[in-house]
């Protein structure tokens, strides 16, 4: 019997033999052909209309590479390929939230859940019951509801088929599959971890490509700097809100004889969305200046900046000048906010903190004829930044500057004319 005609016997036997099975493979047929639905939604849609209970199916389950995005309902057994967790701000409130990378025999696909029946680790073989799919950058998504049922399967009780998208490093992002990277190691430091009473090596580095950089992680998979390796089956997970590539024993490791030139070339700031990035290069022009810019006050225990002598969490302190700038870049395709530390700011204004403290005091104590100097200094003015980039969901993109330079009229139009002989103009 093949898959078609068990279907058959599913709704004929959900439905109490009410309807002909001749009649149930005409409807069944016609569900999938006008509503192109996959044979699985359909079997339910049938059942549903015409008064049977699908709670009685059981033992049918999905394999990853048939998921399609918008479907309801799904069933499927797979292991955990890797899970992480963050906190989101919903309605108010504080949640977590769960995402991973999920595998079977067939691929892998992203996750999400808001609430789980067990606790998942790296490796769990598990069972999904009335999971939902949506669609997110082309491509599918599972999500775990509120009413899905997550269940531990025995331990490799479900081979996963690692099949890996290749990807440049500019694209990496903690939601999608397993990818592959080719890459060159320019930094990397070996240490020792104990998991589960087991010493492991870890080798944390620095990886790039024409494209950008990314930090790494590979347990017990010895790298050394220099070498340009193609790495298959490695996963990108969240570290400081940017994304970070991790690898281990299931991954293929391959030593590739070839150059790679990791270019000083500005990345699109949109393309930093919902991910972040690491020591990222971008371009572009000061828009605002936002409040709490300019000279400042913290918390000397906790660095926290306050509005009075109150810490929040020290209480009554005497808190100590500091200075610093947070600046909105825009380069047309999005805006990334660029934070400045007391020696950039300071670079910026040609003062001291010494000296913006008495320009205070001579503008009666007003804080804010500093933050006035940085707008007149800063606004509108096109920049190169180089920083760490990280996404937040309240914040949005914040840039943590570690090198800056202002551009010149005559530099931006040399860009333009180049731009434009490369279109061909």
């Amino acid at each position: 019997m093949d898959e078609f005609e068990r279907a058959v016997e599913d709704i004929f036997t959900a439905l109490n033999g009410k309807m002909e099975r001749d009649w149930i493979r005409k409807e069944l047929r016609r569900w999938i052909a006008v509503y192109g639905l996959p044979l699985i939604e359909a079997k339910r849609g049938v059942i549903s209309k015409y008064g049977g209970d699908t709670s009685s199916l059981s033992g049918v389950f999905r394999k990853i590479n048939e998921l399609k995005p918008g479907e309801g309902r799904v069933d499927l057994r797979a292991k955990v390929i890797s899970i992480s967790s963050k906190e989101r701000n919903v309605d108010g409130m504080r949640k977590i939230m769960y995402y991973g990378i999920l595998g079977d025999e067939t691929g892998t696909v992203p996750f999400t859940a808001w609430v789980l029946d067990v606790e998942l680790r790296k490796g769990d073989c598990i069972e999904i019951k009335n999971a939902y799919t949506r669609e997110w950058q082309g491509h599918v998504k599972l999500v775990i509801g509120n009413n899905t049922k997550v269940s531990l399967l025995p331990p490799n009780s479900v081979e996963v088929k690692m099949e890996s998208k290749p990807a440049k490093i500019v694209e990496l992002h903690p939601k999608m599959g397993l990818v592959e990277v080719v890459g060159k190691v320019l930094h990397v430091e070996k240490r020792e971890v104990e998991v589960d009473g087991v010493t492991r090596e870890i080798y944390s580095g620095v990886l790039g490509d024409e494209t950008g950089e990314i930090p790494f992680t590979s347990w017990d998979i010895e790298v050394k700097k220099g070498n340009v390796l193609k790495i298959s089956g490695a996963y990108v997970s969240t570290f400081l809100g940017m994304p970070q590539l991790v690898f281990d024993s299931r991954a293929t490791i391959e030593k590739v004889e070839k150059e790679i030139e990791v270019k000083e070339i500005p990345i699109q700031i949109e393309s930093l969305e919902g991910k972040g990035g690491f020591n990222v290069l971008i371009e572009g022009v000061v828009i605002d200046i936002k409040s709490g810019s300019g000279l400042i006050y913290r918390c000397p225990q906790c660095g926290r900046v306050l509005k009075s002598s109150i810490c929040p969490v020290h209480g009554k302190v005497t808190p100590e000048p500091d200075l610093r700038i947070k600046a909105i870049i825009d380069d047309g395709t999005g805006a990334v906010m660029a934070i400045f530390n007391r020696e950039q700011t300071e670079k910026i204004l040609g003062m001291t903190l010494d000296e913006t403290i008495n320009k205070v005091r001579e503008n009666l104590g007003n804080p804010s004829v500093i933050q006035e100097i940085v707008e007149g200094k800063m606004i509108a003015r096109p920049m190169q930044l180089r920083g760490d980039v990280m996404n937040d969901e309240k914040y949005g993109l914040r840039m943590l500057v570690k090198e800056f330079e202002f551009l010149n009229l005559e530099y931006i139009a040399q860009k333009a004319e180049k731009m434009l002989e490369e279109m061909g103009w």
